[in-house]
């Protein structure tokens, strides 16, 4: 008897062993499907654990997962997809967009028209310059002045505006440093991917006045650093 317990007592600490063994930090990239854009807010549910996460600004996750974990990865108008962890590495997850049946009227207006639209709505209510207050403006006309300084549709706009400067700044950054570009200049494996573009994705003040050889050098010298870390 006492030999059968020390036996179960063993194979239950090897399991609980390996399970902790198997777990790893899994970093992940969300995108639209077909497209550039990565998706911020995407929720990541591993089901196994019941623990949960959502993709950042940049539409990155990290989430400790094991082997076998299965993961569900959804986001609002956007169809869910379910992952199995099979082993230790990265993942790129891309997510469709649903069909939405109760749209009856298709805009064709680009992402910069409808920002502009939004900033000339503030300013139909006295809101200029993107919220922000000239100098001049307060001799001039301080009333405005002031309106533009403490007014709440003031305070939006200059949310608003450093939201879709970051999002465009982030638009420039994706035309320079996407999948697409590294698959074509370097020797990269899947399973790299995802770790290559979490650890060396350039910022806009970088890339702004790049040139296509700008970004090809630096996807090459980035690949060699990462490679060195291996």
């Amino acid at each position: 008897m006492r030999n059968c317990l020390y036996f179960f007592t063993i194979l239950i600490f090897a399991t609980f062993s390996a399970k902790s063994q198997e777990s790893f930090m899994l970093k992940g990239i969300v995108f639209k499907k077909g497209a550039t854009d990565r998706l911020v807010g995407a929720e990541i549910i591993n089901v196994t654990q019941s623990t949960r996460t959502v993709s950042d600004e940049f539409g990155t996750f990290s989430m400790e997962v094991s082997i076998n974990d299965n993961l569900s990865i959804k986001k609002e108008f956007f169809q869910e997809t379910v992952k199995v962890v099979l082993k230790k590495q990265n993942i790129i997850i891309y997510l469709s967009p649903s069909l939405r049946l109760d749209e009856v009227v298709v805009q064709g207006r680009s992402v910069k028209q409808e920002q502009k639209e939004i900033l000339e709505g503030y300013k139909s209510k006295g809101v200029y310059n993107n919220g922000k207050t000239p100098f001049l403006m307060y001799i001039f006309n301080p009333l405005t002045a002031l309106q533009n300084l403490l007014g709440d549709d003031a305070k939006n706009a200059r949310t608003f505006y450093k939201y879709i400067s970051r999002e465009n700044g982030e638009s420039v950054v994706d035309k320079r440093f996407n999948i697409t570009l590294i698959k074509n200049n370097i020797n990269i494996k899947e399973s790299e991917m995802a770790e290559f573009m979490y650890l060396y994705r350039p910022k806009y003040i970088d890339v702004q006045y790049w040139n296509d050889y700008d970004a090809i050098d630096y996807v090459k010298k980035s690949f060699r650093k990462f490679k060195q870390t291996k």
